[in-house]
């Protein structure tokens, strides 16, 4: 990967570094999230994963299904009918159209992009449980941004990869899974979208959580430790939030611990 160095006034870098920091950002994600955006990275490209051809059968198969749907929606204008276009290019062998016939198929998400928006999901539905168990004045203790670091916040709608993850979790809420968190995907907070990019956050704080909950689990210990974090390793996963100078970081030691 390529390094570009940048010249700032002070002011600015400061104004750079703030931002960064409330959006639990390093300045680097920060910045190569705005060229992307600037790039047009966000943009929809072509599809290559379109067939470049159809044989007779799936042309005449699909033309027919286009046929029930034409008569189906009988009451729109038979001369703009979409189905009845779509019929003209299958029928015609119109290749550089048939990319019109996928166009609600999204290409696959990856299993290791599914198993990541587990992790992400089953990391906040520990967080939860772990917060509500300490309650919110010992959660709002652990820093001034505690509260809403462990608090789910969805991923950014906008951003072409997390806005798939979004959908697919979305999708997981909707099946009955991670009911925990459905608040978080409510009109209210529109449906899981946060507005930022915060996948590089959540890899970050996955990356403490995961060892930490791995370690619970296996251990043949008892009592409600083994299933929630504690005080230390809450303030562990939250010092994963953003890349804060170790001075800056919660100086309290862990014996409140509960």
């Amino acid at each position: 990967m390529a390094t570009i160095t940048l010249r700032l006034n002070d002011t600015t870098r400061d104004e750079v570094e703030d931002l960064a920091r409330a959006n639990g950002l390093t300045v680097s994600e920060l910045l190569r999230a705005a060229i992307e955006e600037m790039l047009g990275r966000g943009v929809a490209t072509p599809r290559i994963d379109v067939p470049r051809s159809l044989d007779l059968v799936q042309r005449r198969s699909l033309a027919l299904l286009h046929e029930i749907l034409a008569r189906l929606d009988s009451a729109g204008d038979a001369d703009d009918d979409p189905h009845r276009r779509q019929i003209d290019v299958l029928n015609g062998g119109y290749t550089g159209e048939y990319a019109n016939e996928f166009v609600a198929i999204q290409p696959e998400l990856s299993h290791a992009d599914c198993q990541l928006v587990w992790e992400i999901l089953d990391m906040f539905r520990v967080i939860r449980a772990s917060t509500d168990r300490l309650g919110e004045a010992k959660v709002a203790a652990l820093g001034d941004h505690a509260v809403h670091a462990l608090t789910f916040q969805g991923f950014d709608a906008n951003h072409s990869f997390e806005g798939r993850l979004r959908s697919y979790a979305r999708h997981l809420i909707e099946t009955g899974r991670w009911e925990e968190l459905a608040d978080r995907f409510d009109d209210e907070r529109e449906r899981g979208n946060s507005h930022i990019p915060m996948l590089a956050t959540y890899q970050r704080m996955l990356a403490v959580f995961m060892p930490t909950w791995e370690r619970k689990v296996s251990s043949r210990g008892y009592g409600p430790e083994r299933l929630h974090l504690t005080v230390k390793e809450l303030r562990d996963v939250l010092a994963a939030w953003s890349y804060l100078p170790e001075e800056l970081r919660d100086p309290r030691p862990a014996e409140a611990e509960t």
